[in-house]
């Protein structure tokens, strides 16, 4: 059925992990602690949370048809997520990200895979056009092409058909030409070293102005243990932290943008979907991994009331 399902397009990686006594210096030799590894991504984490929630997910990417690429894809089978449109290219390296731990935080080196083309097909196009969110970043959507369709033509014309194009930018790595993608967004999330490049120089009153000019529809910048700001042409919604013991922060920001588009699905009021979504970050840096954000509704919730963040029966409409 139309629009009972939401396409994710992006990276799926083999998380390795060291945990570090400190941050070394250049030229600095440091012994590092060797962990488990984990499946991650930044964008297959986000779909692992939003199908945790029993939300329907098609995954898209393109990988290598080895080993660890077989490990990846059984993970997102194992949530529920259907992998049908990951393709196969042998030329591409194993998809692998290392993640240092030290000094209370994390450092995340992401081995680029070189892709700079990547074709799909028309049902592909047609599948995305029938979704309700169309969830990505700019570098992964970029090298998409169909035939004589560029990246933004895609885009376009899954805007077009009605579906939402959500974007996190996280750091905002941007490249020239970047903001024709910028332009073409209905949702997007920044954390505050993304909002701030950017910004560039902007207030960030301006820079969400700028944005509500193009069309977007909701912004959204996250602070980590500081909570969120969230805005619209009508409203501007801040949520305050919520202290936790920090196990591992890989995956929060991850975590937070797919359960505030579940919670949206959930929720007309943008308070209580902000509310959601900072509640489910909070309780993900508590789980050692970047999956550690996968819960249902109710343990959310359940995380909520123990923070004492339950209101009334304001949050009722999660658990339907």
């Amino acid at each position: 059925m139309k629009k009972d399902y939401s396409f994710f397009v992006g990276d799926i990686a083999l998380d390795q992990y060291y945990r570090s006594p400190y941050w070394p210096g250049i030229r600095e030799k440091v012994l590092v602690e060797t962990l488990d590894a984990y499946v991650g991504g930044m964008i297959a984490n986000a779909a692992s949370v939003y199908a945790s929630y029993n939300e329907n997910i098609y995954y898209l990417a393109l990988l290598n048809s080895g080993s660890i690429t077989q490990i990846l894809c059984k993970d997102l089978q194992d949530r529920g997520i259907d992998t049908r449109y990951i393709l196969r290219d042998d030329t591409l390296p194993d998809a692998k990200n290392m993640i240092i731990l030290a000094e209370g935080d994390h450092t995340l080196f992401i081995p680029t895979m070189g892709i700079t083309h990547f074709e799909i097909t028309d049902e592909i196009i047609n599948a995305m056009c029938q979704a309700k969110y169309v969830y990505t970043c700019i570098s992964e959507i970029r090298p998409l092409r169909c035939g004589d369709m560029s990246a933004l033509d895609i885009i376009r014309k899954v805007r077009a058909s009605g579906a939402k194009m959500v974007y996190d930018l996280d750091v905002a790595h941007l490249e020239a030409g970047d903001e024709r993608f910028i332009e073409e967004m209905d949702i997007v999330f920044f954390n505050t070293i993304g909002f701030d490049v950017y910004r560039n120089g902007k207030t960030s009153e301006e820079a969400v102005a700028q944005l509500m000019e193009f069309g977007t529809e909701i912004v959204v910048v996250t602070h980590a243990e500081d909570g969120c700001v969230v805005y619209t042409k009508d409203q501007q919604i801040s949520v305050p932290g919520i202290s936790v013991e920090v196990v591992d922060v890989t995956g929060a920001g991850d975590t937070f943008c797919s359960s505030f588009i579940h919670a949206l699905n959930k929720s007309d009021n943008l308070a209580h979907v902000a509310q959601f979504a900072n509640a489910a970050a909070a309780r993900a840096v508590t789980v050692m991994g970047p999956r550690g954000g996968v819960a249902s509704n109710g343990e959310i919730l359940e995380f909520m009331k123990a923070q004492n963040l339950l209101v009334d029966n304001a949050f009722d409409c999660f658990l339907v």
